[in-house]
């Protein structure tokens, strides 16, 4: 059973933060609504995608206050765990080949065991830092609606995506045709009259669905999205690639910015890939509806997919959720991949 806040408390404890300033725009002529959110005295601008502007205001407002205290985790200080004990883990947990650990540790906890743990702050703070490990906003809090499961399934999304496109022994399932059946009709109308393309295709999973969707013109954006069904998944990584087109690359990382540059600039290969690579999907698989009764929860599919449960981090003064990390998971590296296609989502 996941646990409250009051059963748990970080190691380290961000400073609150006033509220983040807000601007709902309209994208596709008012179909997708784009939240930009900015906590003040803060350089990181965040962006997030919905199909109504309450669904994209809440995103990025959650997701602005999760960043705002992962990149105010201080470089020196987290050694000091200011008398809380737990289970260690190092990096080498968590990546292969990993260089030495820092001392810096932030407090976490077991999503399943409720077990206490000091992580390495490689694997958990965000911004451009003095260390070999890139930082990555994989599992980051993003909403309030799904909250932690939908860091979880985060998690999951990028670490299939990332062992595919390694080594892709599985076909995707290209559904782009479909588009109409899995985003808003009225959405979708808007994208084939505002001249973009967008590419949708599918990892199918017994518990769940992953989704790698492309959004093109003069430049691609790529995003991945896991869910229960093959329309949640299409439709979250579609509002995922949206946003990823709205977002200020110099408010990212110099890792992550470099991908999307990539990206951007090879579109032409990175869809000829995914195209090369894809069978098409089935029609019925675009309409069957989101397994419920028997599944099991998103702790538990990490849990049995990494060999480790999924360890929350909260941060703040009042304990609020921010980040969920995993050993075992493939998202977190010392360096992009130096393929000539690097995987386009981190």
């Amino acid at each position: 059973m996941a646990p409250t806040s009051d059963t748990s408390q970080s190691a380290t404890s961000a400073p609150p933060s006033p509220s983040p300033l807000e601007e709902i725009a309209e994208s596709l002529g008012g179909e997708v609504y784009l939240a930009y959110a900015q906590r003040p005295d803060s350089a990181v601008v965040t962006v997030a995608a919905g199909f109504s502007p309450e669904a994209a205001g809440d995103r990025a407002r959650t997701r602005a206050a999760a960043l705002d205290a992962l990149y105010r985790l201080p470089d020196g200080v987290l050694e000091s765990h200011t008398g809380h004990d737990g289970r260690v883990l190092s990096l080498a947990d968590f990546m292969p080949e990993a260089p030495a650990d820092a001392r810096a540790r932030v407090a976490g906890i077991g999503l399943l065991s409720g077990e206490r743990y000091l992580l390495p702050a490689e694997v958990v703070w965000m911004g451009d830092r003095d260390c070999r490990v890139e930082p990555t906003a994989v599992g980051v809090i993003s909403g309030t609606s799904d909250g932690v499961s939908g860091a979880i399934a985060d998690l999951l999304a990028h670490d299939m995506v990332a062992r595919w496109w390694a080594n892709p022994r599985m076909p995707l399932l290209r559904v782009s045709r479909h588009l109409d059946r899995l985003i808003p009709p009225s959405a979708a109308s808007a994208v084939e009259a505002l001249g973009l393309r967008v590419s949708a295709f599918v990892l199918p999973g017994p518990d769940f669905q992953i989704a790698i969707v492309g959004v093109s013109e003069e430049g691609t954006t790529i995003a991945t999205a896991a869910a229960r069904s093959v329309k949640a998944a299409v439709g979250e990584a579609f509002l995922r690639a949206m946003a990823a087109r709205a977002q200020p690359w110099n408010t990212l990382s110099t890792a992550d910015s470099l991908r999307r540059l990539t990206v951007w600039h090879r579109e032409v290969d990175y869809l000829a890939y995914l195209e090369w690579s894809a069978l098409d999907g089935d029609a019925s698989m675009v309409d069957s509806p989101e397994l419920r009764d028997g599944v099991p929860g998103w702790a538990d599919i990490a849990c049995r997919r990494f060999g480790h449960e999924p360890i929350l981090v909260e941060l703040g003064v009042f304990g609020d959720p921010v980040k969920v990390v995993c050993p075992g998971a493939a998202c977190y590296r010392t360096v992009p991949p130096g393929t000539t296609l690097p995987c386009p989502v981190p």
